[in-house]
C-alpha cells in the first residue's frame, strides 16, 4: 500500500491500483467498537468516498478478530452512572457509523478474519460483499448481554439470512463457523487464513476492471430502496436499546463478564 493514514483506533492504506483497506485496528480488544472508532470511522469512509482513485473499499480487522462488537468497559462506564446526561438519553446509537457503507458509492467487501459478532456482524453485514477466513466466527452477542441488536443489525441479518433464521441467531446468540456463515448466507466464499487478503484483492481488481460509473450506480440501485427501512430501524434499535441499556439486567450481565461469571442472575428488570 502506498498511502497510509491512521485514525484513533482505525488504519486506512491505498494502493495505485484504486484499491483502500480501512482496518479496525483495536487487537489487544479484538478490534471492539471505541467511542474513538465509531467517530473517525465516518471519516475515514469519506476519505475513501473523496478520492476519486479508489475504487474498491476492502475492510478488516487488525491481529486475530475482525470486530467483537462493542467495547463492554464502555457499556460498564455508562451502565454504572448513576443518573444518565440528557446527552446519553438522547444518544443516536449507532447512527454516527451504522450506515457508512451502504452509503459509500464505491463497492465494499469485508475481509473477515476473526470474531466477528454484534455491531461487527452489523458492520460486516453492511458491506456488499463478505468473504471469510476458516478461522472466522460469527454470533449475535447482544441479547445475551440483556441488549438488543443494533448498529442495523435486525435489517442487515434478515435480508442476508431471512428472517426465521436471523431470529433464531438472535434469540440464541450462539457462535457458529464460517462454513455455517457460508451456508446461511452472510459470506459467499471461506478461504484458509493466508488466502483471504489475496482473495479479497484478487475480487477487488475484477471489480475495477467494470467501469466506475455503471458500478457505482448500480450499488446505489440496490441499496437505496433500502434506507428508509434502515433509518427506522436505527431509531427503533435506539430506542430499544436505551431501555436496556438501563436496566438492572443490563447491569448484571456487564458485571457478570467482567467477573468472568459464566451464569448472569436475570430478573426481567
Amino acid at each position: 500500500m502506498q498511502n497510509k493514514m491512521e485514525y484513533e483506533d482505525l488504519l486506512l492504506e491505498k494502493d495505485d491500483g484504486g484499491i483502500a483497506i480501512l482496518t479496525f485496528n483495536v487487537p489487544e480488544k479484538l478490534n471492539a467498537i471505541t467511542p474513538k472508532m465509531g467517530r473517525h470511522l465516518p471519516m475515514a469512509v469519506d476519505e475513501v468516498a473523496q478520492d476519486d482513485n479508489v475504487r474498491v473499499l476492502i475492510v478488516t480487522g487488525a491481529g486475530r478478530g475482525f470486530c467483537s462488537g462493542a467495547d463492554v468497559s464502555a457499556m460498564q462506564s455508562f451502565s454504572e452512572a448513576a443518573e444518565p446526561s440528557r446527552f446519553n438519553r438522547l444518544q443516536v446509537t449507532g447512527w454516527p457509523f451504522a450506515d457508512v457503507f451502504p452509503k459509500l458509492q464505491k463497492p465494499t467487501i469485508a475481509a473477515i478474519n476473526g470474531p466477528c459478532v454484534g455491531g461487527g456482524l452489523s458492520l460486516a453485514l453492511s458491506c456488499d460483499i463478505r468473504i471469510a477466513s476458516e478461522t472466522a466466527k460469527f454470533g449475535v452477542a447482544q441479547v445475551a448481554r440483556a441488549l438488543v441488536p443494533d448498529f442495523g443489525l435486525t435489517l442487515y441479518l434478515p435480508l442476508a439470512v431471512g428472517t426465521s433464521k436471523a431470529l433464531e441467531l438472535m434469540y440464541t446468540a450462539e457462535l457458529f463457523d464460517a462454513a455455517e456463515a457460508q451456508r446461511i448466507g452472510i459470506v459467499s466464499q471461506v478461504v484458509p487464513p493466508d488466502d483471504l487478503m489475496k482473495t479479497a484483492t484478487e475480487l477487488a481488481a475484477k471489480i475495477i476492471r467494470n467501469p466506475p460509473l455503471s458500478v457505482e450506480l448500480t450499488k446505489q440501485m440496490v441499496w437505496r430502496n433500502l434506507f428508509d427501512r434502515l433509518a427506522r430501524q436505527l431509531d427503533l434499535e435506539t430506542y430499544s436499546t436505551q431501555i436496556c441499556r438501563l436496566s438492572a439486567d443490563h447491569r448484571e450481565s456487564v458485571k457478570a463478564f467482567l467477573e468472568k461469571r459464566p451464569s448472569p442472575r436475570y430478573e426481567g428488570k
